[in-house]
C-alpha cells in the first residue's frame, strides 16, 4: 500500500475503516504513534467501585439463601480478572503496547508476547480524560476495546494518541480540510 499521498478513510459495509486515496497528493501522513501502556490506579479504583456496587445490589435483592454467596464468588472472580487485565496490564489478554498508523491500522502487543493487527472502528471514543479504542483484529469475528486513561502513559504520549485518533477520524468527512494553516 502506497502511503506517500494523503489518504481519506471510508467505511466498508461491516463498519471497518477502508483507506481511499485523496486528491491532495503532495501531503504526507503523520508518523505512527507507539505507546506503552502501564498499570493504572484509576482503572483499579473503577473496577473496585463497580464490584462493590454489584455486591451491594446482590445483597439487596430478595434471593434464595444459596444465590448471594454464589453471585459474590462470580463478582469477585470477575473483579480480580478485570483488575489484572485492565488495571495491571498483565495476562494473555492484556494490551501492553499499541502502534497506531494514520490509516487507523492498529498493532497491539499482548501480554503473552503476541502481536495482533487490526483496524480501529468508528465506535472509538476520544475524550480528555478517557479514551476507549474499539478495534477488530484482522480475521476476527468480534471487536475488542482498549481502555486508556491518563495515568497509564506519559502525558505527551496520551496527547499524541488522542490527536492521531481524532486526526484519522476527521479524515472520514468528505472533502479536503478547510485550512492547512
Amino acid at each position: 500500500m502506497d502511503l506517500s499521498g494523503l489518504w481519506r478513510l471510508g467505511h466498508a459495509a461491516d463498519g471497518a475503516a477502508a483507506v481511499k486515496p485523496c486528491a491532495m497528493h503532495g501531503m504526507r501522513l503523520p508518523p505512527s504513534v507507539h505507546v506503552v501502556l502501564g498499570s493504572s490506579r484509576i482503572v483499579g479504583a473503577g473496577v473496585g467501585v463497580a464490584a462493590l456496587a454489584t455486591l451491594g445490589v446482590v445483597f439487596a435483592l430478595p434471593l434464595p439463601p444459596w444465590q448471594p454467596p454464589a453471585l459474590c464468588v462470580m463478582v469477585v472472580g470477575w473483579a480480580l480478572a478485570a483488575f489484572r487485565v485492565a488495571a495491571l496490564r498483565r495476562g494473555a489478554f492484556a494490551v501492553t503496547e499499541l502502534r497506531l498508523a494514520p490509516d487507523l491500522l492498529l498493532v497491539a502487543h499482548m501480554g503473552d508476547g503476541r502481536l495482533v493487527a487490526g483496524h480501529v472502528r468508528s465506535a472509538t471514543y476520544v475524550g480528555e480524560w478517557l479514551t476507549s479504542i474499539v478495534w477488530r483484529p484482522d480475521g476476527a469475528r468480534w471487536s475488542r476495546t482498549v481502555l486508556i486513561v491518563p495515568d497509564m502513559l506519559p502525558a505527551e504520549d496520551f496527547r499524541r494518541l488522542r490527536v492521531m485518533l481524532r486526526y484519522a477520524r476527521s479524515a472520514e468527512a468528505e472533502g479536503p480540510p478547510m485550512s492547512q494553516a
